[in-house]
């Protein structure tokens, strides 16, 4: 047991975040630098979705949202854009890219970083239960979010959840832990509504993303 503890223990461990990064900001790269230290995840993985399935579709097409994304993270060695949603034809289930990443890094531990209002809706997720067979699942807070669980997903919590992070280096997936971060008060709503209105969201994304923004004129009133 102790040889296949230290084999598991020393894969690389990769963390996954996925969204619309429409436009990327600070708070994500706080939440991946933040669970990147915590979990001690050699590599986070952005992986941008061609158009949610779920909630309003993207404003920024693939290949700016893929720029902006390129420009956010090029001071960050250990953070990785991950294109296979973005190049797929068919739907983007989050099954379905896991289970493409399982297939990739056999035995590594992978970590879905999912916020507590996605925790409380998952029973809705294509192939929900899943989920957990391919990955870990980390819960990070969101601002504003209260979110209460059904019964479902209380269930999965007591069957699943740790409160030592370094147990998720120790096998390929299968648990889920409440990460502890402080999550800022910054959403791409409000930044697009910022510049919809005028309004320069100046240190709420890094200027480089900002200055592509302008120069694509992103988010502004269409007249």
């Amino acid at each position: 047991m102790s040889g296949n503890t230290d084999k598991n223990s020393s894969a690389k461990s990769i963390g996954i975040l996925g969204g619309t990064f429409d436009p990327i900001h600070c708070g994500h790269l706080h939440i991946a630098q933040a669970l990147q230290q915590q979990l001690h995840c050699q590599e986070i993985r952005f992986i941008p979705c061609k158009n949610p399935l779920l909630g309003k579709k993207a404003i920024a097409n693939e290949q700016q949202r893929l720029t902006m994304l390129q420009r956010a993270l090029v001071s960050y060695p250990h953070f990785i854009i991950d294109e296979r949603e973005i190049k797929r034809s068919t739907p983007s289930y989050t099954i379905d890219t896991l289970r493409s990443l399982r297939k990739e890094f056999k035995e590594n531990p992978l970590a879905l970083i999912l916020g507590r209002d996605n925790l409380a809706h998952l029973n809705h997720w294509h192939e929900w239960t899943a989920l957990i067979q391919s990955a870990h699942l980390v819960i990070v807070p969101r601002i504003g979010c209260t979110a209460t669980y059904n019964d479902t997903i209380q269930d999965l919590i007591k069957k699943h959840q740790t409160h030592d992070p370094a147990l998720l280096l120790q096998q390929p997936a299968g648990l889920l832990f409440m990460a502890t971060v402080k999550p800022l008060a910054i959403s791409s709503t409000a930044i697009r509504a910022a510049i919809a209105q005028g309004s320069m969201p100046t240190g709420l994304l890094p200027s480089s993303v900002l200055d592509y923004i302008l120069e694509q004129k992103l988010y502004t009133l269409r007249t």
